[in-house]
């Protein structure tokens, strides 16, 4: 009896130490995709991923879908999540400035027009040497030329400042996404899970995950697809795509 009695206190004991090593292991972990029940967000770490955009196959053919890039990109490198890119237009083509490893695949784009994309100020999401930054419009510049770049508006947060074009009032009420820039330097990517005004959108990206940077990349048909998820049903094709993926 007495044996059997040591044996549960070790066997207990055991277990113990079994769950304090699981929570260590969970504790140390990095918090990478969120379990938000507002917002889906990644927040990528530079120093062990990297920020990639895709368009084009090499055969000059659209990827199109995030399974399609997935099974073709994925084959030689890993990638731990996909969003699709900035708005397009009606022919499938980027609707401003896009650059793929150091080529300008799409000029800059900086006419009028009707839609989210010509709400100023635009904005481009840049990356060089594993570093994002949001321009806007006026202050982008192509020298030095970006490894990758995707043009979208509007810019909904600069430099910690709200765009002032968006009411709390507002009734259009849709899934957003974007890309954001902490006031400690990281990069978030954001899609909502619920339909949300510009005005909502933007405050909880400021106030809760503390964005001073926010650039709008589109809206209702966007997914984010991350190595813990699974691909979901797409109904329309994007243009382009930005990946974290391993270095």
């Amino acid at each position: 009896m007495h044996q059997k009695r040591g044996y549960l206190m070790v066997l207990k004991h055991k277990q113990v130490q079994a769950l304090i090593t699981g929570l260590l292991l969970i504790v140390a972990a990095p918090v990478r995709a969120t379990a938000d029940p507002v917002m889906s967000t990644y927040t990528p770490d530079l120093t062990a991923e990297t920020i990639r955009m895709y368009w084009l196959k090499e055969d000059g053919t659209p990827y199109k879908t995030i399974n399609s890039l997935l099974n073709t990109v994925g084959k030689t490198r890993q990638i731990h999540m996909v969003i699709n890119g900035g708005i397009y237009s009606k022919t499938y083509q980027p609707e401003g400035l896009y650059i793929e490893q150091g080529k300008v695949l799409s000029k800059l784009n900086r006419q009028k027009g009707k839609g989210n994309f010509f709400i100023r100020p635009g904005g481009v999401f840049s990356v060089r040497n594993g570093t994002a930054r949001i321009d806007t419009l006026d202050k982008f510049r192509l020298t030095p030329m970006p490894d990758f770049a995707v043009q979208s508006g509007p810019v909904l947060i600069n430099k910690g400042v709200i765009n002032n074009k968006f009411s709390h009032s507002s009734e259009s009420r849709k899934i957003r996404h974007g890309v954001g820039i902490t006031d400690k330097g990281k990069v978030v990517f954001l899609l909502s899970k619920q339909g949300m005004s510009f005005y909502d959108f933007t405050h909880y990206a400021r106030e809760q995950l503390k964005i001073k940077d926010l650039l709008y990349l589109d809206g209702s048909i966007s997914k984010m697809y991350t190595s813990e998820s699974s691909v979901y049903y797409q109904p329309y094709p994007y243009v382009t795509m930005i990946t974290v993926e391993a270095k």
